[in-house]
């Protein structure tokens, strides 16, 4: 017997016992904070992902997206209270926190209260796309890592690639700095809504698993901010911006603000006295040369701007005796030919123009020693070249999304020398330039 009805016809009666559409997709239906997801939960796309679709106070457990299945990032929700917009650097707003590492990674969930505020200077006032700090009640681990209470979220706004900071704090692992931060790509749900491709990193801070110089330790950062932000500062002759003290806490004119302040007075008084090279009682008392030496060389090889004097240049001393450390690492997103427009070339010294880094270079050894430690970091090219493919390939499907919140590829953006053309060539060209910086470093080290 012939059937009376197309094959057509019963797909779409099934489709529609299946609660399906015409399409063959399931009906998508509104959905408001996201749960733990099981294995019978279906896939959302982040379009659908807004304040409408998020509206109803009645959670759908049928819409939640899982990394292995959006861009196979980990993925970051945070709920503030009441669903507040977050404006402030210096105000906490309380949020709920959930981060959903995927099936093939060390654990599936993670729950927890949270508290966050904005971070950063020119990336908090001047882009669309924020960083922000959280902050939690007690010590948790995140991706990995060490536990603690202090984490930073890094925007990477102005970089397409989203690797150049990534890069660089990889390049501090392969060095012999005492510490340099770790960090993972997320994905970033606020309040309801996709808010792109973010670096989780660790907070810089003194402690055990982070900056471990002990009780008695001091943290400082030579930052053109500190006016602006709350830890006391001073100035030195040399430095054109001022040095803040990140830790301890200390108030202006007690015993530790006077003990930091004088070990770093010190010791620049003596690298740019006439006998500073004095093997006794030069600079070498005062200053740790290999973490000067490695400090210096990934921020002049990635060519970071800030490095010259401007921010973010930390300084460690473990006690009121111990040297002076060079370290960590931070703040890389005007690098690798992201920067002014005339300091864009992979060719010519950058870095070494900051005032400490150039009258060490006074020193013949303190050149050797450089020498020998870019042979080191030149020996490493192709792997470093491997970790931006790599990774680039990590990021291919949250370069895309990223691209659909905030159009960044195709429009002009600060510091940047041009438009590449799409995810693809603004990689290469960062590894190409990357190629012939290290090419003409290896030339000037070569020379001298």
């Amino acid at each position: 017997m012939k059937c009376k009805f197309p094959l057509y016809f019963y797909l779409c009666v099934l489709a529609t016992m299946l609660g399906c559409t015409e399409s063959g997709e399931k009906e998508i239906k509104p959905m408001p904070i996201p749960v733990i997801p099981t294995d019978s939960d279906t896939i959302v796309k982040p379009d659908t992902l807004n304040s409408d679709t998020l509206g109803s106070d009645t959670i759908n457990p049928d819409t939640i997206i899982r990394p292995e299945t959006f861009t196979g990032l980990p993925i970051m929700w945070i709920e503030t209270e009441g669903r507040q917009e977050i404006t402030s650097k210096d105000e906490y707003l309380s949020a709920t926190f959930r981060l959903d590492e995927g099936d093939a990674t060390r654990s599936s969930e993670f729950i927890e209260n949270v508290n966050i505020k904005g971070r950063g200077n020119t990336s908090w006032d001047m882009f669309d796309k924020k960083p922000y700090r959280l902050k939690f009640d007690k010590k948790v681990s995140l991706l990995g890592e060490p536990a603690d209470k202090s984490w930073v979220l890094i925007a990477n706004y102005i970089d397409r690639t989203m690797l150049r900071t990534y890069i660089s704090l990889y390049m501090g692992h392969l060095s012999n700095l005492e510490w340099t931060p770790h960090a993972h790509f997320v994905e970033l749900m606020l309040n309801g809504e996709y808010n792109g491709t973010y670096l989780l990193a660790e907070k810089i801070k003194v402690a055990e698993n982070r900056v471990n110089i002990g009780p008695d330790g001091i943290l400082l950062e030579l930052d053109a901010y500190a006016p602006e932000e709350d830890s006391p500062y001073f100035t030195t002759n040399h430095f054109w911006h001022e040095v803040a003290i990140k830790s301890p806490h200390v108030e202006y004119g007690d015993d530790t603000f006077n003990l930091a302040k004088d070990l770093m007075t010190t010791a620049e008084a003596v690298l740019f006295s006439d006998n500073f090279t004095d093997p006794k009682d030069g600079w070498r008392k005062y200053l740790d040369e290999a973490s000067f030496v490695d400090w210096y060389l990934v921020n002049e090889i990635v060519n970071n701007t800030d490095a010259i004097g401007w921010s973010s240049i930390y300084f460690a001393c473990q006690s009121e005796k111990g040297k002076i450390m060079m370290g960590p690492l931070w703040d890389f997103d005007m690098s690798f030919g992201v920067t002014e427009e005339q300091n864009q070339s992979s060719e010519g010294f950058r870095v070494r123009m900051n005032p400490w880094i150039d009258r060490l270079f006074a020193d013949p050894l303190f050149v050797e020693s450089v020498k020998e430690r870019f042979d080191f970091f030149y020996g490493q090219k192709e792997t470093i070249l491997s970790e931006i493919d790599s990774n680039s390939q990590y990021l291919r499907n949250a370069a895309i999304e990223n691209e659909n919140r905030w159009h960044t590829m195709y429009k002009d953006l600060w510091r940047n020398p041009g438009i590449m053309g799409g995810y693809e060539n603004e990689v290469q060209f960062m590894k190409q330039w990357l190629n012939t910086r290290l090419e003409w470093l290896k030339h000037a080290y070569d020379n001298m």
